[in-house]
């Protein structure tokens, strides 16, 4: 008896983690280890019989994110996320390390590092260091405190894989940045209302 679309990708996905736990465990979260894992996550993006839209629910407005794997006690979250055309973010941080592969649409990420010393509260100045089109066949991975912003390009939706260090619902807290006013605000953590 084969296997339908929903436990075949619960499956796959399930696999992946166990390679990632695999990886991490050897090195950590270096960029080496980073790099395998995005590979990885490339390689199941590819998949896209995996993934059909029909099993995923649109967004209402600019994204929707979609769990597919959250494990407990600061496990692994491997999420998917859609993206609807003109979708954008101003430059942030996760917090922690993120490795994104491209199932379809295209999505352009611009990667930014910080200039100032950090030492004023609220104020920031970001440079722009370089960029990344996510479509399929593609990925790119963040250390932890990476900072970058995105944009859906074309007329379809972007559909992407992301692996975080934590599930998304344990964040640490994101870190945004507005450069034309060298500004930054933290959000809450999204961890303490988890735990508690």
């Amino acid at each position: 008896m084969t296997m339908d679309v929903a436990a075949r990708r619960k499956d796959a996905c399930n696999r992946l983690l166990r390679r990632a736990h695999a990886i991490l465990d050897l090195e950590g979260s270096t960029p080496s280890a980073l790099h395998a894992l995005k590979l990885k996550l490339t390689a199941l993006a590819a998949r896209t019989e995996l993934f059909p839209v029909s099993d995923f629910p649109m967004p209402l407005a600019q994204g929707r994110l979609h769990t597919l794997v959250a494990e407990a006690d600061d496990g692994l979250g491997l999420h998917l996320l859609i993206g609807m055309p003109g979708k954008m973010s101003q430059p942030h941080s996760h917090g922690i390390w993120c490795v994104n592969a491209s199932v379809s649409g295209k999505e352009r990420h611009v990667l930014w590092r910080r200039t100032d010393d950090a030492s004023k509260p609220g104020y920031a100045t970001i440079a722009r260091i370089g960029e990344v089109l996510m479509e399929p066949g593609h990925g790119y991975a963040m250390a932890d405190l990476d900072i970058h912003s995105q944009e859906v390009v074309g007329r379809q939706p972007s559909v992407i894989l992301a692996l975080y260090g934590y599930t998304f619902e344990r964040f640490t807290p994101v870190v945004w940045y507005q450069p034309e006013f060298s500004s930054v605000r933290a959000l809450p953590s999204r961890r303490a209302g988890a735990a508690s």
